[in-house]
């Protein structure tokens, strides 16, 4: 199943209270304190000293013995709580997690060559990997099947028999996903409930914990293209991608009422942030060829108009964006398991740059009037599109 969707399909999802809020924390004292991230503690201690000097203010408490006690208290409490700021462990959210068999010679071998593009080589050794109990092969082998975008020449021209075995488990029609024998991963079960259509709002917001930022971007992309509701019950959620806060505000406004909180979140954008467009305003092109250069997103694109069509600059940036088919689905693009590559080794790599040209082919037919259209926006990247289209 591919999880790609254009802005114009999304809608909104369910509610939960934010992290960090009273009602997900256990009451006992110590263990709640043992918990706490360094910046919530420290918010904590703040907040309890100020509602101590509020108490301290009241007639009842200015007698000198009760002054007395209260002042002990405050230095007691604010004191334990640094104690914890400085004591306390590091948070580990939005680290990737290592997954098992992702350090073995023969998977690193192989994942090298799929990365350069070689699927000849690399998907028949991933696919004896993961029919021999390698988890990182099972994971990297599901996210090609599932990713249109991750299947290149090779792998589409070969029988549906062969590329069945070559990216499934026996079992089916047509073999099962590696996903539902992937060992227990969490980020496996995760993929599982999205793509099944069983996840929610904290199942897509879960992949922000294990470093998997696509992976949330896509889940909740899922999430509203399913008619989901919700999305503004997240507004303060640190989890919550802010290239997808046009979800949150689009709720906000069919609700009413939220017009000052929009103008002031829209205003905090770039001149050039596709998220205006979506609310109704219309970016020049100058001003979104400057986003472009500057986003985080779609690091693969940079990288390829970088190393293809160097000459033409951000134009090129421009004219890849519209090809692939707008925002939406630049979102969609990214390294497939971030434990596995990082977002900067994929978009280095000539499967990571090829992967943008495969998206923009599964747009629409790549006819000679699209071609046309790419091309005024800029020629080098239409002849990419064009070279790439040959290759299928």
């Amino acid at each position: 199943m591919d999880v790609l969707c254009t802005p114009d399909c999304l809608q909104s999802g369910s509610r939960a209270l934010p992290p960090g809020s009273d009602a997900n924390l256990a009451f006992s004292p110590i263990s709640t304190m043992r918990t706490l991230t360094p910046r919530y503690a420290a918010h904590m201690a703040t907040a309890l000293s100020a509602r101590i000097r509020k108490v301290e203010r009241t007639d009842a408490l200015r007698q000198t013995g009760a002054m007395g006690f209260w002042l002990d208290l405050r230095v007691s409490v604010v004191g334990l709580l640094f104690a914890l700021v400085v004591n306390a462990p590091i948070s580990t959210a939005g680290q990737t997690r290592a997954i098992p068999g992702a350090s073995t010679p023969d998977f690193v071998a192989a994942m090298d060559l799929w990365l350069g593009d070689d699927e000849r080589s690399a998907l028949p050794e991933l696919a004896r990997l993961a029919r021999a109990g390698n988890l990182a092969a099972r994971m990297l082998v599901a996210m090609i099947d599932k990713t249109p975008a991750l299947q290149g020449p090779w792998l589409a021209l070969r029988p549906k028999a062969e590329r069945s075995a070559l990216l499934r488990a026996e079992g089916g029609f047509s073999g099962t996903s590696w996903l539902r024998q992937a060992g227990g991963l969490e980020l496996a079960r995760l993929w599982r409930n999205i793509l099944d259509s069983h996840g929610d709002f904290e199942t897509a917001l879960a992949f922000s914990a294990l470093g998997e930022a696509r992976a949330t971007r896509s889940g909740l992309i899922a999430l509203a293209a399913r008619q989901k509701t919700g999305f503004a019950d997240y507004a303060r959620d640190a989890r919550f991608p802010s290239e997808l806060r046009f979800l949150i505000w689009r709720e906000w406004d069919r609700a009413g009422g939220h017009e000052i909180a929009i103008a002031s979140a829209l205003a905090d954008l770039a001149p050039g942030d596709p998220q205006r467009r979506i609310m109704g305003q219309l970016p020049e092109a100058a001003a979104l060829e400057t986003w472009l250069t500057e986003t985080n997103l779609a690091p693969s694109l940079k990288a390829l108009c970088a190393a293809r069509c160097s000459a033409s600059g951000a134009v090129c940036l421009r004219a890849g964006y519209q090809a692939i088919g707008g925002y939406g689905r630049m979102l969609n693009i990214g390294t497939p398991v971030a434990a596995l590559i990082s977002e900067d080794r994929f978009a280095q790599s000539p499967r990571g740059q090829a992967g943008v040209l495969r998206a923009g082919l599964l747009v629409a037919f790549l006819t000679e009037s699209r071609l046309k259209t790419i091309a005024a926006i800029d020629g080098c990247f239409a002849d990419l599109l064009a070279d790439e289209g040959q290759r299928f």
